[in-house]
């Protein structure tokens, strides 16, 4: 439940939560872990292309929990009319968004040699300059209201560790996850005290995004990490889920890095 200021009167309301690329794996499990933890509220399951995904979950959900509205909304992250038009709709309808999670993501490995301005201008469209964009809108509205949660799912791809975390065939890709770590460095400090800015940077996690990866390169990664197995995208749901609850509300512009080897 949030409360919001009307007048001089406090008013009580159902809290907004929305999820970028909510229908894909780690946000799909991100809307059933926060689902599963609030009694009421309104849910915003961002997607692009896999509507069937989104309408299949809203229906999930809303089955599970009669008192959480589920809605679905279509945008391309890498359009910039398209994030404008996201935000409209949203403020428009609900006035604020008390928690955003940034997740929505691109990602396609291409030898460096073979990477193209375009295939560059994409990634940073879609994982980074979205992220800025509904950031900024919906930020400043949570700081006007003096409260807020703010999520964004960055990478150990994005954390200059040493030259061998480094992989040139993603090179778009750590670049962007290293930006979203900056931004959320930023926006911490610019929506401070009110609004909480953290970010999950998590290794190899297991979503049909990494399916296609040869068994060798599953098992070479294995290899690398202490547990010997990828994440779920329930253990990063449920991290996702302690940092927008009020139980982590003193953290903030924080990046919890998920390094495993």
């Amino acid at each position: 439940i949030a409360q919001c200021l009307v007048g001089s009167e406090m008013c009580i309301r159902d809290r907004v939560y929305l999820i970028t690329g909510g229908a894909g794996g780690i946000g799909s499990a991100v809307a059933r872990v926060i689902a599963k933890n609030i009694a009421n509220g309104i849910l915003i399951l961002h997607y692009n292309s896999n509507k069937n995904g989104a309408e299949n979950l809203k229906k999930e959900i809303e089955k599970e929990n009669k008192n959480i509205k589920v809605y679905t909304l279509q945008a391309d992250l890498e359009i910039k009319e398209e994030c404008e038009k996201l935000c409209d709709l949203i403020l428009k309808k609900f006035g604020v968004v008390d928690v955003l999670v940034n997740n929505a993501g691109y990602v396609e490995d291409k030898e460096l040699s073979e990477r193209t301005y375009e295939d560059f201008e994409k990634t940073i469209k879609i994982n980074l300059i979205a992220n800025f964009y509904l950031s900024k809108v919906l930020g400043y509205k949570m700081f006007e209201q003096k409260f807020g949660k703010i999520v964004n799912i960055s990478s150990t791809s994005g954390l200059i560790l040493h030259s061998g975390s480094m992989n040139p065939t993603s090179i778009d890709y750590d670049a962007s996850k290293a930006g979203v770590n900056a931004l959320t460095k930023n926006f911490a400090q610019e929506f401070a005290p009110y609004v909480n800015v953290n970010a999950v940077a998590p290794g190899w996690v297991d979503t049909p995004l990494n399916y296609e990866l040869p068994e060798y390169v599953r098992q070479s990664e294995n290899e690398k990490i202490l547990k010997n197995r990828w994440a779920s995208p329930e253990e990063i749901a449920e991290l996702v889920w302690y940092l927008i609850s009020d139980k982590a509300d003193f953290i903030n512009g924080s990046i919890l890095s998920l390094i495993h080897i």
